[in-house]
């Protein structure tokens, strides 16, 4: 099993995001995160989360244009 929580690295490499995105993305409430002890750790499985409903939104846009997944 997974760990949940990530460092910012860990986060990094598991989503190819840099800091400033991943930062813009949990300003936005798209996932979470907090700081422990001065640094970042985020939760993986709001960013699973946050990823699957991207997908979704994508393939509902696509459908909605004739685009088959």
């Amino acid at each position: 099993m997974s760990k949940r929580w990530l460092t910012t690295k860990e986060a990094e490499k598991y989503t190819g995001l840099c800091f400033k995105t991943l930062k813009k993305y949990w300003e936005q409430g798209d996932i979470s995160a907090k700081k422990l002890q001065g640094k970042w750790i985020w939760d993986r499985e709001s960013i699973d989360r946050f990823f699957s409903e991207d997908d979704l939104r994508v393939k509902e846009i696509l459908s909605e244009v004739g685009v088959k997944c």
